[in-house]
C-alpha cells in the first residue's frame, strides 16, 4: 500500500497498487514502469508481444494504431481500437448503437451512461463521431509509462465486457 494525494482536494488516503508488481514512484518524478516499452519504435512490437502472450489475435496494427476483435459469448463481436498519442494510449470500444445526429440520441440513455461512469474505475462512456454517425463508445486513456501486460489485459477485458453488456441490455429493452 502506498499513500496518494488527491489532485483536486489535496486529501491523502491509502491505495492498493494491484495492477503491477513493479515499483511505482509516487513522489515528484513521473511514475514509470518502463518509459520505452510503448515508445514510437516499440508500440507495434509491444502490442504484438502482449497479444501473443495472452493468445489474442490482432486484426490490424501499425506504428500508431492497433485493432483487435473479440467474439463474445452473446454472439456479437466487439472491436477494440488502441491509438497511440504522445505519452498516452487511448483504448476505445465502440458500441453498435449509432445515431445520425446528436439530437436523435435519447437523453435518458445518455443520462444512464453518465451515471454508470461514476461507478467505473476503468473506462468511461462517451459519444464519438465515427464515419458520420454518433456512436456510444467506452474509452480508457492510460499513460504509456504505466502499461504492463496485466494493466493492458485488464483495460481491454473491461471495455469489451462493458460494451457487450451495454449492447445486450439495449437489445433486451428493444425486444421486450
Amino acid at each position: 500500500m502506498k499513500p496518494s494525494e488527491c489532485q483536486v482536494c489535496g486529501g491523502r488516503e491509502w491505495m492498493m497498487l494491484t495492477t503491477t508488481t513493479k515499483p511505482v514512484n509516487l513522489g515528484d518524478e513521473p511514475m514509470a514502469i518502463d518509459k520505452d516499452l510503448l515508445s514510437s519504435f516499440k508500440f507495434r512490437s509491444t502490442i504484438e508481444n502482449f497479444c501473443r502472450t495472452v493468445g489474442w489475435d490482432l486484426y490490424s496494427i501499425n506504428d500508431t494504431r492497433a485493432i483487435m476483435r473479440f467474439s463474445m459469448d452473446s454472439g456479437s463481436t466487439q472491436t477494440v481500437f488502441i491509438l497511440k498519442y504522445d505519452s498516452t494510449l487511448e483504448f476505445s470500444c465502440p458500441s453498435s448503437l449509432k445515431f445520425d445526429d446528436t439530437d436523435d440520441i435519447p437523453h435518458s440513455l445518455s443520462t444512464w451512461l453518465l451515471i454508470s461512469n461514476a461507478r467505473y474505475k476503468f473506462g468511461f462512456w462517451c459519444i464519438e463521431k465515427i464515419e458520420d454517425k454518433q456512436v456510444f463508445s467506452i474509452i480508457h486513456n492510460a499513460e504509456m509509462s504505466l502499461i504492463d501486460i496485466n494493466y493492458f489485459c485488464k483495460i481491454v477485458d473491461r471495455l469489451v465486457q462493458e460494451c457487450d453488456k451495454f449492447e445486450q441490455t439495449i437489445a433486451n429493452i428493444m425486444n421486450s
